[in-house]
């Protein structure tokens, strides 16, 4: 394979693995249309299936979710499956069956999904994962296979009020997303207080830019966060948390609880306070 056609298929992989995950814009719509084209043995929903089973185990991974598969999905896989198999009775069998084999409903709709993917994929609703935080997880896979620009810093903490914190922050200025790992931060109470994130960007901005707020309803295990600038960022050079009033404020005037990286840059010091 020439260079050229090495570089096609590597961007079409990267468009399709999008594809199965988040909305294209337009532009890399018509752009993915065109590489199929020129790989005709790839199909649009080439990583659909890989999607799907990714899901599943990051919903087993999710402790706090019990509920069913939701009906208006789990009559359509039904009517799918009888369509397939010209049987009436197979799948609601299968789904007695492991509902009475697993105590956790979650178990049942997982292995419900696996037997009928291949089947169903296209019924099972993906694109409403931007509010859905049970997504994050693939989210971030994502954009750190398909950022050109990553950095990563992992969490320090400021203060000796925390206990042990682990977890990094992935960013991509192309992209203006990222997302944040941590394991450890003490819940906080919503209508007390909520964690902001701060990006430090001093090309553009003389004080760190909000990057939105979150609470912390778990310490069992790590959590991820989406970070949400409210400003276009230039070049994030560092980023920080701090624990804040409810809603979170415009510029902070408390301690901070961690940073990424450890020491913030020298060349932001002149521009840069919080």
């Amino acid at each position: 394979m020439h260079n050229k056609e090495q570089i096609q298929l590597e961007k079409l992989l990267d468009l399709l693995i999008l594809e199965a995950s988040e909305k294209l814009s337009q532009q890399q719509r018509e752009e993915l249309n065109s590489l199929l084209d020129v790989f005709p043995e790839y199909t649009p929903d080439y990583f659909h299936k890989t999607t799907a089973l990714a899901q599943v185990g990051f919903y087993l991974e999710d402790d706090f979710n019990n509920e069913t598969l939701p009906q208006h999905i789990r009559k359509k896989i039904l009517y799918r499956q009888k369509q397939e198999l010209g049987q009436s009775t197979v799948l609601d069998f299968l789904n007695h069956f492991m509902r009475t084999l697993f105590y956790k409903p979650q178990y049942a709709w997982a292995l419900t999904v696996l037997l009928t993917v291949g089947l169903s994929f296209s019924m099972i609703e993906f694109k409403n994962y931007e509010s859905n935080y049970r997504y994050l997880p693939l989210k971030k896979i994502v954009m750190e296979r398909t950022a050109d620009d990553l950095i990563q810093y992992p969490w320090h903490s400021r203060t000796n009020d925390l206990g042990p914190v682990n977890g990094d922050i992935v960013w991509s200025d192309q992209k203006q997303k990222g997302f944040i790992q941590i394991a450890g931060l003490p819940m906080n109470d919503p209508n007390a207080n909520q964690y902001q994130i701060w990006i430090i960007d001093p090309l553009n901005y003389g004080k760190p830019v909000d990057g939105g707020i979150f609470d912390v309803d778990r310490t069992d295990k790590a959590i991820i966060i989406p970070i949400n600038p409210k400003l276009p960022i230039s070049k994030a050079v560092g980023f920080a948390i701090t624990l804040e009033q409810p809603g979170g404020v415009v510029v902070s005037s408390n301690p901070l609880l961690l940073t990424a990286p450890k020491e913030r840059p020298q060349n932001t010091y002149p521009k840069v306070s919080i």
